[in-house]
């Protein structure tokens, strides 16, 4: 503490208490993922491949959002630290990731890669927090992957 002219330090609680999960916050979340996901086959017809790579950022943020909501720390801080806020398997999967290129091979690589470790973490989170799952939307969106550009859901590994 170097300023503290109201004395408020005094009053702060010795323990603070972890965050609590937002269901609404998550879900939107999740419809956000598969929403961003569902706009490749757009990227590629346009060949707005350096879009498609914006939605790979989308993507990742998206995932550390989520292994940050499941890593559950108790003080979240600001954004340069992430490594203290994640587990060491969870950074070994980010590292892990194909970086985003604007191409057309990598923009869909990119986007699978991320769909592969996204959604079976956040089905799994879903269930463990009570929140309904977009199925209906999770479906439609990957029937028209299916129907633009020959994708399936993945499966997930293990």
């Amino acid at each position: 503490m170097l300023f503290d002219h109201d004395g408020l330090f005094h009053d702060l609680p010795v323990e603070t208490q972890p965050a609590q999960p937002n269901p609404a916050y998550f879900r939107y979340q999740v419809e956000e993922f598969i929403r961003i996901l569902g706009l490749l086959p757009l990227a590629v017809g346009r060949k707005e491949y350096i879009n498609g790579v914006l939605g790979v950022f989308h993507l990742r943020n998206l995932l550390v959002d989520l292994m940050i909501a499941e890593a559950a720390p108790q003080h979240r801080g600001g954004a340069l630290h992430l490594n203290r806020l994640i587990t060491p398997a969870q950074r070994e999967t980010l590292t892990k990731m194909p970086p985003p290129v604007a191409q057309k091979e990598a923009m869909i690589t990119g986007h699978m890669a991320y769909a592969r470790v996204y959604l079976p973490l956040a089905r799994r989170m879903a269930l463990a927090w009570g929140v309904d799952w977009p199925d209906r939307f999770e479906a439609v969106t990957w029937a028209n992957l299916n129907a633009t550009l020959g994708l399936e859901p993945p499966h997930e590994a293990g």
